[in-house]
């Protein structure tokens, strides 16, 4: 009678030869490419020039890296980037910080309303009905919206999934400033095709006629011949990144010894930002001391807290989770992190696919001294289902030839990481790779840090109107009354309405406001409150550490030359402790309630009164600046007319280039 353990080994392999279309039935994933929903989804209008990325490696570093050089330069830009490790709004960054959760919510909103009303007049030609938006049709036309409503300049967006039905590529043709083809392999073939010269063809459909292309030389001869032909027969100028090498010739080589991968990555955007600003310079040393990558890659996470300081030095985290991207990795970890023959130990997770090798990854990554961790992370609802952690461990088995040098605990992240850190010390490398779900599970354990963080813009005036209303029906939650005070600082700190901040010229007279006798009494309750919850927090911490130290009380004292025992007096400073503690609880909450009373939360007083829409938007409600309206639209065969001859030069361009 077979085993448990050989019934879950074969229950393991059924799962991961299950076709692909019925596993991703099985995972409840949605994923629908095409731009029939998105189209209706969106603005009309796009006020922001579009970057466009796409390929299979290295598209995610690239718009980091030209949002970083964005950044530097000091141009106005939004960042879409996907997936997003910590959830769908931090993969929105604008100048480089997450919108603010309540702008974001809303725009989640208007997405929604604007989809339901269109898609209530409309089914596909088949008679299908369209069906809600999928997750990242909806992350996407929502950062877009938030692009919009933030008035930036550029928008950098990372297509999702190959490239021509891509949801991204709704993006508006006429606003496209570059496009971006980094290395292209085989991924996700269910959906793009199987063959590279299939993927390949759907990538290039982010181009466009006259917008230039850049595309990355080191991709194969039969993906540089399918995305050059591609160029040419749209009239898309189209520039491979071997032509602009002597852009890296700043690059300070001692400082930063990049592997080749990572060279052609910063070509590309360096080309790119180029092309968007011919005459703005970049200061490529500047730019790469601030470790400008996407989190999940190249990443340094503190475990101290999680091992309880048994390992001090981070742990390495980069979410490479197919061929390409584990191969750059293993030439990376071997080139910068291994130390000669010392071993490294890998901590791996992968999502379910039937086209993903899961045998070569491992091997392509492991080397005989070294020790491995194969774990599974916990899917939401849209997302795909992990690799079973059994099928894992035997081929890291069957390739290290040891069972010794495997993890065979509980498969989770937090175990897992626990292990590699016994068994590597504090010096030894360990690296987390494989899927972003298991990253962001990694990072949301208690007791990991990672460096790098970005901030969150601070609340705006549509917060400060939403909130205000808010307050007014109900008690704000702590976190909204937070963000309510940040929405009225802000809105105060601005130059335009605080004098303070604004030029001399234009400063005014300042007008003592006058306060009423109830103001004035509820204000001198608040001070008292607060005044003695701090004289007792005094007193509190004095007897504890007179406590703490042995330090005999005057009581004890007294009890002692009495002749009676100190134990009585030692109960009564107890209970005189803890008489402490209850009073300055109360002052605690007589100080808050007397706060919200004055920032007008429960009852608003004459000097507190909430702020007006008219305050608050400068005009009054229901009244909007109207904008221009624009030329109708010639015909397609009249815009086709007038753009043919460009279209002949630049064709024309490109057969010189590829003669030279």
């Amino acid at each position: 009678m077979p085993s448990a353990k050989d019934l879950k080994r074969a229950l393991d392999r059924v799962r991961t030869a299950i076709p692909a279309q019925r596993k991703l039935e099985g995972d409840r994933r949605n994923i629908r490419l095409g731009l029939e929903r998105i189209t209706r989804a969106l603005q009309t209008e796009q006020n922001w020039t579009g970057v466009h990325v796409g390929g299979t490696n290295g598209k995610g570093s690239i718009c980091t890296l030209l949002s970083y050089m964005f950044r530097l330069s000091g141009v106005s830009h939004g960042l879409f980037t996907s997936p997003s490790i910590f959830g769908p709004r931090h993969g929105v960054l604008v100048n480089g910080m997450y919108p603010n959760q309540r702008l974001y919510e809303s725009e989640i909103k208007n997405v929604q309303n604007r989809f339901a009303k269109a898609a209530s007049a409309w089914t596909f030609q088949s008679g299908e009905d369209p069906g809600p938006l999928t997750p990242f049709e909806l992350d996407t036309a929502v950062a877009f919206r938030v692009f919009n409503t933030l008035h930036v300049k550029y928008g950098i967006v990372e297509v999702g999934m190959g490239g021509a039905s891509d949801a991204t590529n709704a993006m508006d043709g006429s606003k496209k400033g570059v496009t971006v083809i980094s290395k292209i392999g085989l991924d996700h073939q269910e959906y793009l095709g199987n063959t590279i010269e299939e993927i390949a063809a759907v990538k290039a459909g982010i181009m466009r006629p006259f917008v230039p292309c850049i595309i990355d030389h080191t991709n194969s001869v039969e993906v540089l011949r399918v995305l050059t032909e591609h160029a040419r027969s749209i009239g898309a100028p189209y520039y491979l990144t071997d032509e602009a090498a002597d852009l890296l010739n700043p690059l300070d080589t001692k400082k930063f010894q990049l592997e080749d991968y990572e060279k052609q990555n910063l070509l590309c955007a360096l080309l790119a930002f180029e092309k968007l600003f011919p005459k703005m310079e970049v200061d490529i040393n500047a730019l790469l001391s601030r470790r400008p990558y996407p989190p999940g890659r190249k990443d340094l996470i503190n475990v101290s807290g999680l091992t309880h300081g048994l390992r001090k030095t981070p742990v390495f985290v980069d979410g490479a989770h197919n061929m390409l991207g584990v191969q750059t990795l293993s030439s990376y970890v071997n080139n910068q992190i291994r130390k000669s023959d010392e071993p490294v130990t890998w901590i791996m997770g992968l999502s379910a696919s039937k086209s993903k090798p899961f045998a070569s990854l491992i091997e392509t990554l492991v080397q005989p001294q070294d020790r491995f961790a194969f774990v599974e992370y916990q899917p939401l609802s849209t997302e795909p289902s992990a690799v079973p952690a059994e099928l894992g461990r035997e081929i890291a088995e069957s390739t290290l030839g040891s069972s010794e040098q495997v993890y065979d605990g509980e498969p989770s992240i937090d175990a897992a990481l626990k292990w590699a850190c016994e068994k590597a010390g504090n010096e030894n490398p360990i690296v987390v790779t494989g899927s972003l779900y298991l990253i962001r599970e990694l990072l949301a354990t208690e007791g990991v840090h990672t460096q790098r963080k970005f901030k969150t813009m601070r609340p705006g005036r549509a917060q400060l109107w939403y909130y205000t209303q808010l307050a007014q029906r109900r008690e704000l939650t702590e976190e909204e009354a937070h963000e309510f005070k940040q929405a009225r600082r802000h809105w105060r700190l601005n130059p335009i309405r605080n004098s303070a901040l604004g030029s001399q010229e234009q400063e005014q007279p300042r007008i003592t406001p006058v306060v009423s006798e109830e103001t004035k009494e509820v204000q001198s309750r608040a001070a008292y409150h607060e005044k003695q919850a701090h004289r007792y927090a005094q007193a509190i911490e004095s007897i504890e550490l007179d406590t703490e130290n042995g330090v005999p009380t005057v009581a004890a004292e007294q009890a002692a030359k009495k002749g009676r025992k100190a134990e009585g007096a030692k109960v009564d400073m107890m209970i005189t402790l803890e008489e402490l503690i209850r009073r300055q609880g109360e002052h605690i909450a007589a100080y808050q309630k007397a706060m919200h009373e004055l920032r007008g939360y429960k009852k608003p007083i004459p000097e507190m009164k909430f702020m007006s829409y008219e305050q608050i938007y400068g005009r009054a409600p229901n009244v909007y600046r109207r904008k221009k309206k624009l030329p109708r639209r010639d015909s397609q065969e009249q815009v086709r007319e007038e753009q043919q001859p460009e279209l002949e030069q630049v064709k024309e361009a490109n057969v010189t280039n590829e003669s030279k």
